[in-house]
């Protein structure tokens, strides 16, 4: 197949067609490896349209005739499995209790009240209901195969079409999608229009044709075209997330291309839009982790981002019978072994960028990825998968669900493929973003710190002002799981409000470096941008981390001449509990002074145990630690100390849970001083 030939007859091409050739280095690569399609750099300085359309070459031979049946609901003794799971189970439950609920209104007034007051949750909220009524119908039916819950299906899918906007109100620009005056898709519309599309590919013989008709014709109109014409023809300005390298790229293409192999007759068509993701995975959506594997948006984004991108692929491998694999790229390993090695200690994660407090990797994800690939988190396969697998929508039931070899794989051999299980080793350190874990000896018997930093800069994807915060655990060996405390912990994202995501995001608390543990110069909070970056300087050992960021860029003080702060983790060992030092530093320029404070932020009570002020050694209880403050000169003479404390976001709605900011102040000015905070357990 000659694809510019293909697209230029069907009104896509852009009149490029001459650009290519029928026979390319992807159909050749093809012939040479009939189990892998090796995605390769050869094609860099070509357009973006010739690599999409040379790989689509070579994936159009692997795509079935006809519409793709990812999960043909003829498979009754794979969908009998899935029903006889407690999630399964559960789905049925749901399906029967959703047939004596109304569905949920959707007035205009609602869609725009994110216009009038900037709040995305309660338009969300009733959205997100109406379109799980389509998941839980269509997998009911899946499951039970009895025409129940068919006519809720249909109508719930009528009511999905008529709707004047599948976007979400917050990603609709003035309205005008709603208005009818644009029309582009998001994270919303691709996932909702996904689910759509698989619910008809599976129940298209007992749904109402027109039913069909128009769900299929929506999906071409709302999701499917705008992208088509984005990639072939002219990039739309909203459809920013096709070249981005966040979460976006993931999540919109998993819809998209699940859509695309759903609903779509032409293979030809389909190989380009799996062909498309194959190119956007590669060149944008892989480049927003660094080659450590760490994830700037934080372990939330991580299970919605990367999570999503597994789905993708596992519904391309279905697709294409494992012939293309997109989980074959470098940093695959290390993108993976992010999510369970960013767990500080005693199951407790770093809640660093938007991030919720709450936020743990997901066993699915994790158990899929390593079983398939061999990766060794054993205790994420056996909470994940097989009969704890959880169908969730209906994009992860058919994606996951339907992978044989991973999923209640028929072959026995596969469950035991894996090596042994991980263990968390003293130390994680991605150098690439400047992220650091520092875990006890595993021979500790008592007391022990555990700590999380944190270098990075502030332009950083879901970004925080935040170079230089840290979380710091203080646990116990042998109590119980789960036990252990944040002494001081980096508080994570707020609400998302209009504001979040505009030009007055770092007016928020949690956004800006007030709410992190991290000091203020000259009275100056720190800035945002790529410049404000923290250098890292560390050197490691069994018994001493140390861990140095020299944090001037941070600041935008024109009379700062250094910052520094310096972690020494001194890890338990045995019955000792070792400790954790922090030493702030700063230094103005030749004949200038300034304001000097740094700050603890915590959620557990701060018991001040030196009430004078101002002082020269200040003392706190923390929950079971002991915070010791003192404050020098570049002699070594002690400077006076005074203290304050500060609810994080007080009066402010969009801070779900509202942190207390230590603050810890050189009292007056100082040309050079540095601020000594030392953590010991009691």
């Amino acid at each position: 197949m000659n694809f510019s030939r293909f697209f230029a007859k069907n009104g896509r091409d852009g009149g490029f067609g001459r650009r290519f050739s029928r026979r390319t280095a992807w159909t050749v690569a093809l012939a040479a490896s009939a189990a892998t399609i090796y995605a390769t750099s050869l094609f860099a300085a070509e357009t973006e349209k010739d690599a999409i359309f040379k790989r689509a070459e070579a994936v159009a031979p692997l795509l079935e005739d006809g519409t793709t049946r990812i999960a043909n609901i003829g498979d009754r003794e794979r969908w009998e499995l899935l029903a006889s799971t407690n999630s399964g189970k559960q789905t049925i439950k749901s399906a029967e209790s959703a047939l004596k609920q109304k569905s949920p209104a959707l007035p205009e007034e609602l869609y725009k009240e994110y216009y009038r007051n900037g709040n995305r949750s309660n338009y969300q909220r009733e959205y997100g209901r109406l379109t799980r009524r389509i998941t839980t119908f269509a997998l009911a039916e899946a499951l039970e195969n009895k025409g129940r819950f068919v006519e809720a299906l249909d109508a719930t899918l009528v009511e999905f079409c008529a709707l004047r906007s599948w976007v979400l109100p917050a990603h609709d620009h003035g309205a005008e999608i709603y208005d009818g005056k644009a029309i582009y898709s998001d994270l919303g519309s691709t996932l909702a229009g996904a689910e759509a599309a698989i619910a008809v590919n599976l129940h298209r013989d007992k749904l109402k044709p027109e039913t069909v008709a128009i769900t299929i014709s929506e999906i071409e109109k709302r999701i499917l075209k705008p992208y088509e014409d984005s990639v072939l023809v002219k990039s739309h300005k909203r459809m920013w997330w096709i070249r981005t390298e966040n979460n976006w790229s993931a999540v919109c293409h998993a819809g998209t291309i699940a859509a695309a192999l759903n609903v779509v007759e032409s293979k030809e068509r389909r190989a380009f839009f799996v062909a498309a993701a194959d190119y956007f995975s590669e060149t944008k959506f892989m480049k927003g982790f660094t080659n450590d594997g760490y994830c700037s948006e934080g372990l939330g984004y991580w299970n919605y981002g990367f999570g999503n991108y597994l789905l993708l692929g596992a519904t391309v491998r279905n697709a294409t019978g494992g012939k293309l694999d997109f989980f074959r790229f470098p940093k695959i390993r290390a993108i993976l072994d992010y999510a369970p090695t960013i767990e500080i200690a005693d199951g407790q994660f770093i809640a660093f960028a938007d991030c919720s407090l709450t936020a743990r990797p997901a066993p699915v994800y994790v158990g899929y990825l390593s079983r398939l690939k061999g990766y060794g988190y054993v205790d994420a396969e056996k909470r994940g998968l097989d009969a704890n697998f959880g169908l969730g929508d209906l994009l992860q039931t058919t994606s996951f669900g339907f992978d044989k070899e991973v999923v209640f794989p028929t072959n026995a051999n596969a469950v035991a493929n894996s090596n042994a299980a991980n263990a968390l080793p003293i130390r994680t350190d991605f150098p690439d973003a400047g992220v650091l874990i520092c875990r006890p000896n595993p021979n500790a018997t008592g007391k022990y710190f555990a700590l999380g930093l944190k270098a990075g800069h502030n332009a950083e994807l879901h970004n925080h002002n935040d170079v230089g915060s840290y979380s710091l655990i203080l646990g116990e060996k042998g109590a119980k799981p789960g036990t252990s405390v944040f002494v001081v912990r980096d508080p994570g994202g707020e609400t998302y409000t209009a504001r979040t995501f505009s030009s007055r995001r770092y007016e928020g608390e949690l956004l800006n470096s007030f709410g992190h543990p991290v000091p203020r110069i000259a009275g100056t909070l720190q800035k945002s941008g790529r410049d404000a970056q923290g250098k890292v300087v560390k050197t490691f050992s069994d018994d001493v981390d140390r861990f140095e960021i020299d944090l001037t860029s941070a600041y935008p003080v024109k009379t700062l001449a250094l910052a520094k702060r310096v972690f020494e983790y001194r890890r338990a060992d045995g019955a000792n509990s070792g400790g954790v030092e922090i030493c702030d530093s700063v230094e103005f320029k030749p004949g200038e002074k300034g304001a000097f404070e740094t700050a603890v932020v915590s959620f557990e009570k701060i018991e001040t145990l030196e009430t004078t002020q101002p002082s020269t050694t200040l003392r706190f209880k923390v929950d079971g630690a002991t915070l010791t403050v003192a404050a020098t000169d570049d002699a070594g003479n002690a400077l006076p100390l005074r203290f304050e404390t500060k609810i994080v976001g007080e009066s402010d709605a969009s801070v779900p849970k509202k942190p207390t900011r230590l603050a810890l102040i050189v009292d007056g000015d100082v040309e050079k001083a540095s601020i000594r905070q030392t953590f010991s357990a009691q």
